[in-house]
This record gives structure tokens, sequence and C-alpha cells, in this order.
């Protein structure tokens, strides 16, 4: 009996905890839950973007979960944003949201103003919070396993239930694919001048196949690679963005002209991404899919140029990663998470570009200085006290973004940088003007905010074709910087250096 009750306690346990809780911000700000305690060990991966990108398949799940828990409440022009707490199984822990209404303008004497529209918010966010954790408790997102995170989803909602919250059917988009001959008798899409076609039904549509230049099926629900890519043998380019494709294996002999090819915002791994050998592709774009390492696939692409694998998890990147890149001149390892950066990387010896934002780099190793034909190298937000000391290998070195790091100082031999046009060295801390500026004698632009510059740095006055300067968030600019530096900036205004301070 003891068992049996012990089980039955277990149960109820696990039950409870696999239900997710459900608040109004109202209820959160009235209970022991904290929002900002909850956003420390729920981080938002996207806090640096400007415009969140949240997939169409998440969006629709959550907005077809509202639906169903408002019931028959119906309110027009309902806006409801809600903040997915994930835990490492990609399952929601916890459900904060707040319904509002959209701003609605009518239009008075001929002059445009806001309605007055009056709800219910709280009769309407107390159905939400009763009801809601009934219908998300199975939600997962693959995209987002392993790791707690937060996501913000907004779910707009017009006082009906749109259609394609109305079948799972309309979620599996794929089905479109499969209905080729239900369209036989519809109309044709003409190409147009431009040779793009936007979207699964134009794709399905149009006859004139061999003008095709660049297809895009973006955002648009698949969980699979379509067929009907191989309709457009001419394609130049492939867009696949923002679905929910977890295994490509594309047939690049049916695709003998296809240059730039676009799988970003999928759940690909590294060993669900299949391309044939090809001596086309030129561009392959991988961000923000939960690649741990350079997929294989990349040593089949013999005439690739540049690669993208920003926001992808890459934990099991090491050397032996860049024996397939040979021929790669952009590479993109924008917030991977990395906490060094492999050796490796110096066989990139075609390397004019390398982004490395956002990562979790204290060190840069000195093996980026054998990237001799690099012209734009991107570190900043990172944990950098330092730059190799062999900096001035880098020759043909244009473009530096140090900003975001913990710097104090420049290696001397970057005297020998003379093609550098751009730096940007804000946000580091620089209690002294770095000296080895002054002899850039190409720098268009410097960039040295937010550092702790305690007096003007007279030596910038020596930099000849100086063109923008950034001063901005350092100590010496006092409220009476005009008085006491007003010669300086008149130096510079005279020399037609626009300067931001």
């Amino acid at each position: 009996m003891k068992i049996v009750l012990t089980m039955l306690i277990l149960l109820v346990a696990l039950i409870n905890v696999a239900q997710p809780v459900v608040k109004s911000k109202a209820e959160v700000r009235k209970s022991k839950l904290s929002i900002s305690e909850l956003d420390k060990h729920y981080p938002d991966l996207e806090t640096d973007e400007v415009f969140k990108r949240v997939p169409a398949s998440l969006n629709l799940a959550i907005t077809k979960a509202l639906n169903e828990a408002m019931g028959p409440t119906k309110v027009e022009n309902l806006l409801v944003s809600s903040d997915l707490y994930l835990n490492k199984d990609g399952n929601i822990d916890y459900l904060i949201f707040d319904a509002f209404l959209a701003n609605v303008w009518t239009v008075k004497n001929g002059k445009a103003q806001p309605a007055v529209i009056s709800f219910n918010k709280d009769s309407v966010s107390h159905i939400i919070s009763q009801n809601l954790s009934e219908y998300v408790k199975g939600f997962i997102s693959k995209r987002n396993i392993g790791k707690k995170s937060k996501i913000t989803i907004l779910s707009e909602f017009n006082g009906f239930i749109a259609p394609e919250l109305r079948s799972k059917a309309q979620v599996q988009h794929d089905s479109i694919i499969n209905s080729f001959e239900a369209l036989r008798g519809s109309k044709k899409v003409a190409v147009k001048k431009d040779s793009v076609v936007n979207g699964i039904q134009d794709a399905l549509l149009v006859v004139d196949t061999l003008k095709i230049k660049q297809l895009y099926i973006e955002n648009s629900l698949l969980k699979s690679l379509p067929d009907l890519i191989y309709r457009f043998p001419n394609l130049e380019l492939l867009s696949l963005m923002d679905n929910d494709i977890e295994q490509v294996n594309i047939d690049m002999s049916k695709l003998r002209k296809l240059k730039n090819l676009n799988l970003s915002g999928n759940i690909l791994t590294v060993d669900s991404v299949h391309l044939s050998r090809n001596k086309t592709l030129q561009i392959l774009n991988l961000q923000r899919n939960v690649l741990q390492d350079v997929p294989a696939i990349v040593k089949n692409c013999k005439r690739l140029e540049t690669l993208w694998l920003g926001r992808n998890p890459l934990s099991a990147i090491n050397d032996k990663s860049f024996r397939r890149m040979k021929r790669v001149k952009n590479l993109n390892l924008y917030k991977t998470e990395m906490g060094m950066l492999p050796n490796g990387v110096k066989k990139l010896k075609r390397l004019e570009v390398l982004d490395l934002y956002r990562n979790n780099l204290t060190m840069l190793p000195s093996s980026v200085c054998q990237l001799k034909k690099l012209t734009h190298l991107a570190i900043a937000y990172n944990h950098l006290t330092s730059l190799p000391d062999r900096m001035n290998r880098l020759k043909r070195l244009n473009v530096l973004y140090a900003h975001h790091n913990w710097l104090s100082k420049l290696p001397p031999s970057m005297v020998k940088l003379k093609n550098l046009q751009i730096i940007d060295l804000g946000y580091n801390w620089f209690t002294d003007f770095p000296e080895v500026l002054t002899t850039f004698s190409n720098l268009d632009e410097l960039d040295i905010s937010a550092n702790n510059l305690t007096e003007f740095p007279k030596d910038l006055l020596g930099i000849k074709k100086l063109n923008k300067l950034h001063l901005r968030g350092n100590p010496f600019l006092t409220e009476d910087r005009e008085v006491k530096y007003g010669e300086q900036f008149g130096l510079l205004k005279s020399k037609n250096i626009e300067v931001f301070y």
C-alpha cells in the first residue's frame, strides 16, 4: 500500500512540475515571483537584436494556444505579449503575459486621432491565466534545447479565429507541396523581369521555371526540404530561412548554377546537413541553427568563399574544423559561445573578413596574425585585455572593431598597419590615449568613446586624414569642456573633422 501511495505522490509531483506556471504581469507584481530574477536565470538570447526573430511555428503555436484558452471570449484589436521562460528541455517553465489593445486611429473633423476603446483587461487576463497552462504544457522548442532561455512572442487577435488556427493541418504547411495536382487548374504565375519567386504558392504555379534565378521560401513552416526547388535548375540563390527544417539533403547536380544558399533560422545539426560535391556554391548561410561544429559538407563546396555560422553553439569547434574551409574569404562566427578561438584558424590563408562579435574570448591567439589577407577584423563584445604582439603582420587590415572589451593598451607593433581606415576602441579601459593611433596615416574614423580618458588626447590632433572622431562618455568631457578644450575642438573643426562628444 505504501509503495502504491508513494508512486501516486511521485506521479502527482511530476504532473505539477510539467505544468507551466502562467501569470499575467499584474499577477506577478502581486506575487513573490520576480521577473528580474527570472530574467537572470533565463537569458534572452536576442537581447542584442533590434528586431527579434521568432520562428513562425513558435508564434503560431502560442497564438493558437491563447485562442483556445480564451474560448468564445473575443476582443477586437487585442494584442497579447508572452514571455516564455524555457528550461533545458525546451519546455515552458513560466509564461508571463500582458494583454492590451492595439492603437486604432479614426478620422474626426478631417483629423486623425486615436480611438478611445476600452475592454475588461482583468477579465481577459483571468481567463488566460486560468486556461492557458493546459494548452501549452506540451510545448517544446527544439531550438532552445540544452540551455535555459527566454523568448518573447506577440500574438494578434481581431475578434475572430484566424483560419490558420482552426486546424493542425494548416501547421503542416508542407502539405501544400503535395497539392500540385489540385493546383493544375489555377491561374499560372508569370515570371517577373527580375526572375524572383517568393513563397511556395508562386513556386508551384510558375510556368517558365528556367527563367527563375532566385527563390525565397522563408518563414513558411516547412519541416523538410521541398522537392519543388528542383523545378528551377537555373537557380543562383535559394533561401529557406526561418523554417523548421531539421534535415537537408540537396543534390547540387540538379542545381548546377546555385551560388548562394541561405538555411539560417532552422533546426539543423552537424550531421543533418548534406550537400553533394559542387564547384558553384560561393555563399552558405547556416546562422541560427543548432550546429556544434563546422559541418563536413563544407569540404564538398570547392568554391565556397562566404560561410556564416553565427548564433550556433559551436562547442565542438577545434583545429581540425578549419581544414574544411581553405578557400573561405568571409567567416562569420558571431555569438557562437566560444571561449577560445582554435589555433587552426591560421589555415584560412585566403580569409579577408573574420567576425568574432559577442563571444567569450579572453585572448586572441597569435595565429590570427598569420591571416595575411585579412582586411576586416571584428572582435567586439568579448573579454579581451590585450591584442597579439604580432598584429603588425596584418598589413592589409582596413577595419578593426574592438569595442566593448577590457583593453587598456595596444601592441607597439601596430605602428606598421598603414592601411587601417576605421578603428573602434569604444567601451574599453584606456586611461591614456594610445600613441600608436597617431601613426595611421590613412585613418578615416576613430571611436574611443566611453573609456577613462581624463584629459583631452592632444596626440590625436596629429592624425592626418581623420574625418570622424567619437569621444563620448570619457571623464574629461565635463560641463565646461567647451571652455577648457575650446582650442582643441576648434582645431578639429578647422580640419573638417566631424566630432561626436
